[in-house]
């Protein structure tokens, strides 16, 4: 398997950019997810990396080798579409074996390949039937096994859209994290679910408008996200958001005060001075606690308890309005709960992340 990467990366339709300079690196042997919406440019990078995308400027290596000049077919990449492209007049070998055709591999060692894939995907028992006959699953199983025949350097996977059954999307994405941690492939994912992402990526890439709005390690987007939006898109209850204003700044320190009167201290660090800065104060329902009479702390009152995925979820009242905790052992009643300076995010009034500490210096 090999490392991906595009460097300086640009695709234009129109005057409109699909992708602005992007560069990303996708390591050997990892699963790499890429987020966005519909126009994020997620699709179009997969696209650009297996050569079905013309690109204007930059380039695309695999395994450290230029294949900008290279035509899709010898860029040594496999791409599963979301619609598989059987080709409906042929049988379900055939349809797999057909890239081992195109590249002239050996009949024998061509039917050996097939035989492999097709126990390993469970269709050994359908090698003479048309697509057609198949159920979706099975078509979808045909598109994989058609991509591990060749042992690419790299899989390339479009996310099965909802409309196309959750059943499926799961098999899909059991298969493909199968593919990296028992074969060491390097997969690259292209999905609108953050959430999968988060779960099952060793690296998450997120795309905004043909650019890269952050990378990095699931936790990282998780706990240290670059703006306001990535921080909403990711975490499930979402984020607590409360508006505030930075009051003081002491050695690396502020004090924030919330429109409803509560201050909180926690570490922040800018070039330009904080005070009078208008935030907002992020925190994540599970990283808020029951307050010990510590500062950070808020007066709240339990609305409501439910449970989901097997957590607590508390719907909590507060001086700063409505907040969502994950709080085990708490039934309705006033509350006093903690914010911990540690998992307090800061977002400017454009939404960008406030630093917590200065960045370390170049050498």
């Amino acid at each position: 398997m090999a490392e991906i990467a595009l460097r300086g990366v640009s695709c234009t339709s129109g005057r409109r950019y699909l992708l602005d300079n992007v560069n990303i690196t996708m390591r050997d042997g990892e699963l790499t997810a890429i987020v966005g919406d519909q126009d994020s440019g997620k699709v179009t990078a997969l696209r650009a990396i297996a050569g079905i995308e013309k690109i204007s400027g930059g380039d695309v290596f695999v395994g450290g080798a230029s294949v900008t000049g290279l035509k899709g077919g010898r860029r040594d990449v496999a791409m599963v579409f979301e619609k598989q492209g059987l080709l409906p007049h042929k049988n379900v070998f055939d349809n797999i074996a057909f890239p081992l055709r195109m590249a002239k591999v050996d009949k024998a060692e061509a039917r050996r390949r097939v035989q492999i894939a097709a126990r390993r995907f469970g269709l050994q028992d359908v090698l003479d039937k048309k697509p057609k006959k198949l159920s979706e699953k099975q078509r979808h199983m045909i598109g994989i096994a058609r991509a591990v025949v060749r042992k690419p350097a790299a899989y390339l996977f479009q996310a099965v859209q909802p409309k196309g059954g959750a059943e499926i999307r799961k098999l899909v994405v059991r298969e493909m994290v199968r593919l990296v941690r028992e074969d060491g492939a390097t997969v690259i994912y292209a999905t609108d679910d953050s959430a999968e992402a988060l779960r099952i990526a060793d690296k998450v890439i997120v795309m905004s408008f043909g650019e890269v709005a952050q990378s990095g390690s699931p936790k990282q987007i998780y706990r240290r996200p670059a703006d306001k939006d990535i921080a909403e898109l990711f975490g499930s209850p979402p984020i607590n958001l409360l508006a505030g204003k930075i009051i003081s700044e002491t050695d690396g320190m502020v004090r924030v005060r919330l429109e409803g009167g509560t201050e909180i201290s926690l570490p922040a660090y800018a070039k330009k001075p904080l005070i009078d800065t208008e935030i907002t104060l992020g925190i994540r329902p599970p990283h808020i606690k029951l307050a010990d009479g510590s500062e950070n702390s808020i007066a709240a009152t339990v609305l409501q308890k439910h449970i989901s995925g097997g957590k607590s979820i508390l719907e909590l009242d507060s001086v700063e309005g409505e907040i969502t905790a994950l709080i085990e052992d708490t039934e309705a009643g006033d509350i006093q709960i903690y914010l911990p300076a540690d998992f307090c995010l800061l977002f400017d009034s454009k939404g960008t992340t406030i630093r917590r500490k200065p960045p370390k210096p170049r050498h």
